[in-house]
């Protein structure tokens, strides 16, 4: 025992004799206690875990709700917004004009909210813009007055009936117009937000705005031509405007366009305050005092009618189906717009589309309140000449007074809302025909349509001559139908009653010579008819193109006795045609014959013009006592 143990002690001391100290043994213990301390911190959280992880699969579970909603309050209302009051005018605002209108704001389902009113969006005239005032007022509550373009009210929460009242004021703007909106802004009342751009629920609803001045209005529109009474398609196609203000109004330089393309109008007089002017594309179309070939015009044009000739289609020609009509300032402005038919660029759908020959028109006139039922169909007048009549020739002399009777039929109305102008064509060309250079003459500007008017045919014309009377519709000047008599011939009266017998061998039929002023031969006395009786004619009448220039005719003092001198040296050429032909042709043969007379000379001829003989033996039987004239008219003397 105690050999082993020392033996031990020898083996331990020898290896302590022999052992190198190292400078990490003494540090070793530290760092392995460290490091075994790390791993067992980590196995056990680990440990740990993985029985936590097990436990919560352990406990695991999964539940589903479906069909579920989550909806948060919020501001939402709705505007129900009337048309303007006084609707007409909206459109066309003169100085001092008022239109209104009424706004209900309606909350519906909303979260509590209160909101403001205010204008935006401007555009159009500035000018007009600024020269509008508004009017607010809520449930009879002011809330603002003053210009639109500062538009502004408090807030409020009263949900009622909002009316806003605009005027012109006191200006005259003409071709104006003006776009805006009203806006209504709105945002919770819960929580208390300040204002409507901090935050919170809100709403905006708009009211759009157009309101113009008065101006130019298309306010007719042929476009579907009755051919060949009115002309063709295109070429024959019209289309009238009106100056609603009370100053005349420039339109050169504007434009009218179809859905096609624009035609600028020319140079063109002023248009006077509340008149009427129209475009056309040919100078047939529509004439005042010049007679085109065959007629004078399709369409009468009344004097405060201004003619606007573009000298081409209006846009391509306006088409018959359906098509617009735009009227657009010098910088392209709308002023005003319609169309009918099938297109649909203006209202869908648009205004009526007329039967052929129709016009489509404002009814009443020059009303406007930017819709298609303001446009309607109208049938021009139906007009027809009894006396004297289309197909007739007559026989109308200086002096004398005529019945020109008629029927004139309103096919839109009551026939005594149309009005009737009566003129005559003069035929200065002298080629019996109604031709160009012929002119017209007024008879009778307006006279009211009751198919009866007397006129008496003036002197200082002498050659044919055409009544041509106009059926004008009530408050429409270019609605109108007009018809020409057959020609008249218009000569000097030479000699007046039964003094014709003697003239052309017979007494004139009464046909051609329908004055009411004139007896019938079988209603004067004996003596009268046996012997040419004249009234003295102190004068002669007026010089007249292509007639002499002045011719003189005196008669003696008493009616028993011949003419005593009378400027004419033609009387032999009608003496010896006269028994060969009919009364009408001597009348125009005797009156050539004046024509053709020089007049630098004229020859004083003593013996009477008609008689040339010894006065037959009933003369020389007639009473002493002056007979009873027959009714004469002296002409007006020579300027």
């Amino acid at each position: 025992m105690r050999a082993g143990k020392a033996r031990v002690r020898r083996v331990r001391s020898i290896i302590q004799q022999k052992a190198i100290p190292s400078p990490y043994i003494k540090p070793a213990p530290h760092f392995l206690f460290k490091l075994v301390a790390i791993m067992l911190m980590v196995s056990l959280n680990g440990v740990g875990l993985s029985g936590v992880g097990y436990t919560m699969g352990y406990y695991n579970d999964v539940e589903t709700s479906t069909e579920n909603t989550f909806e948060a309050g919020s501001v939402d209302f709705l505007l129900g917004v009337s048309g303007w009051q006084a609707t007409s005018t909206a459109v066309s605002m003169p100085p001092g004009d008022i239109v209104k209108k009424a706004v209900e704001v309606d909350p519906g389902d909303s979260n509590p909210f209160q909101y403001f009113a205010t204008s935006t969006n401007f555009a159009g005239d500035a000018d007009f813009c600024a020269g509008l005032n508004a009017t607010v007022v809520l449930e009879g509550a002011p809330m603002y007055d003053g210009p639109l373009t500062g538009l502004l009210t408090d807030a409020t929460t009263t949900l009622n009936s909002w009316e806003i009242t605009y005027t012109t004021g006191v200006q005259n703007f003409q071709n104006r117009i003006c776009d805006f909106d009203i806006d209504y802004n709105a945002w919770q009342t819960r929580h208390e937000y300040p204002t409507y751009e901090d935050g919170g629920y809100s709403d905006t609803e708009k009211v759009p705005n157009h309101l113009a001045s008065w101006g130019f209005r298309i306010n007719k529109v042929y476009y579907d031509v009755d051919s060949p009474e009115r002309g063709a398609d295109g070429v024959n196609e019209w289309v009238e405007i009106y100056n609603q203000t009370n100053v005349p109004l420039d339109i050169s330089g504007w434009k009218i366009c179809d859905n096609n393309s624009c035609d600028t109008l020319p140079l063109t007089p002023l248009i006077p305050g509340q008149k009427y002017a129209v475009i056309v594309a040919t100078s047939t179309t529509a004439t005042t005092t010049t007679v085109s070939n065959g007629l004078p015009a399709y369409w009468y044009l009344p004097s405060e009618v201004t003619r606007i000739n573009i000298n081409e289609e209006i846009g391509n020609g306006l088409a018959n189906a359906g098509d617009r009509l735009i009227l657009k300032r010098p910088d392209d402005v709308v002023i005003d717009q319609m169309n009918w038919g099938t297109d649909t660029g203006v209202w869908n759908p648009g205004a009526t589309d007329v039967a052929e020959g129709n016009v489509l028109a404002r009814v009443p006139s020059v009303y406007d309140t930017d819709t298609p039922s303001d446009w309607q169909e109208l049938k021009p007048p139906s007009v027809d000449l009894i006396y004297p009549d289309e197909g007739g020739s007559y026989t109308w002399y200086w002096g004398y007074s005529y019945d020109i009777q008629w029927t004139a039929t309103n096919n839109n109305g009551s026939d005594s809302d149309l009005d009737i102008s009566i003129f005559y064509v003069k035929d200065v060309n002298y080629d019996s025909l109604i031709s160009a250079g012929d002119t017209t003459h007024t008879i009778a500007e307006t006279t009211a349509n009751d198919g009866l008017f007397n006129w008496t045919v003036p002197s200082g014309f002498i050659g044919y001559i055409w009544i041509h009377l106009v059926a004008t519709g009530p408050e429409n000047p270019m609605l109108n139908s007009g018809t020409i008599s057959g020609k008249i011939y218009d000569p000097i009266p030479l000699f007046i009653g039964p003094a014709s017998a003697l003239i052309f061998g017979e007494a004139m039929p009464e046909t051609e010579l329908p004055a009411p002023e004139l007896p019938a031969p079988d209603e004067l006395p004996a003596e009268d008819i046996a012997e040419p009786v004249t009234e003295p004619i102190e004068e002669a009448p007026p010089a007249v193109e292509g007639a002499p220039e002045e011719t003189e005719i005196v008669a003696p003092e008493s009616t028993t006795e011949p003419a005593s001198e009378e400027v004419v040296d033609a009387p032999v050429v009608a003496q010896e045609v006269i028994p060969e032909i009919i009364p009408e042709v001597v009348q125009e043969v005797v009156l050539e014959a004046i024509v053709e007379i020089p007049v630098e000379e004229p020859v004083i001829v003593t013996e009477p013009v008609v008689v040339q003989e010894e006065p037959p033996a009933v003369v020389e039987s007639a009473p002493a006592t002056e007979p009873e004239p027959a009714p004469v008219v002296e002409p007006p003397p020579a300027e």
